[in-house]
């Protein structure tokens, strides 16, 4: 099983969305099947220590903003209000788009616009649960104990990490945490 960081790879598909708009739906398609499995604090820590002017910053909080209309609230943490208007199109398309179709009211409201019928959510674009459990640890381990710090612990040490100073620089986690999960898990595993 491969263990490829769930909130790095949204960061960096968020990176390409002002290039290819069409990932934005892409994107809302798996959040809509597997945003309860997204480790949100560990997602905006990310998010934070990225540069101003990284497109990430921008359409991590428009993903935060669908997670909310799909009912995941706990990526409300994650909107904010935009300082001025961004378009997932350029400006003059996506003002022509919105005179005919409107635009979507609660990513307007953020200031994100976007014209109705512009982002095309198809479940069967994201691989299945079981599917993506198969094929990463991570998220294997996030079904088994939530979208969690101790789901990425296990995982790093299931990767082979052997202390908790660098379980704690892999996957971004304070010490405390890092040392109390390893502990656990070595008395678990009858190490």
């Amino acid at each position: 099983l491969q263990s490829i960081d769930i909130e790095e790879t949204l960061i960096e598909a968020s990176r390409t969305v002002s290039k290819d708009s069409k990932l934005f739906s892409l994107l809302c398609s798996w959040v809509k099947v597997h945003g309860d499995y997204v480790h949100i604090s560990k997602l905006l820590k990310k998010v934070s220590k990225l540069g101003k002017n990284d497109p990430a910053r921008i359409w991590i909080r428009a993903l935060c903003v669908f997670a909310q209309t799909q009912g995941l609230h706990k990526w409300s943490p994650g909107i904010k209000k935009r300082p001025q208007p961004t378009y997932l199109y350029n400006e003059k398309v996506s003002k022509s788009a919105i005179q005919l179709k409107g635009a979507v009211p609660e990513f307007k409201k953020y200031d994100f616009i976007i014209p109705k019928e512009s982002i095309r959510i198809r479940e069967d674009d994201a691989l299945t649960s079981k599917e993506l459990s198969s094929q990463n640890l991570q998220y294997k381990n996030r079904l088994l104990f939530g979208a969690s710090w101790r789901a990425d612990i296990v995982t790093a040490i299931q990767q082979g990490a052997t202390n908790p100073h660098s379980i704690s620089k892999i996957i971004g986690c304070s010490y405390e945490p890092a040392h109390r999960v390893y502990n656990e898990y070595k008395i678990a595993s009858g190490l």
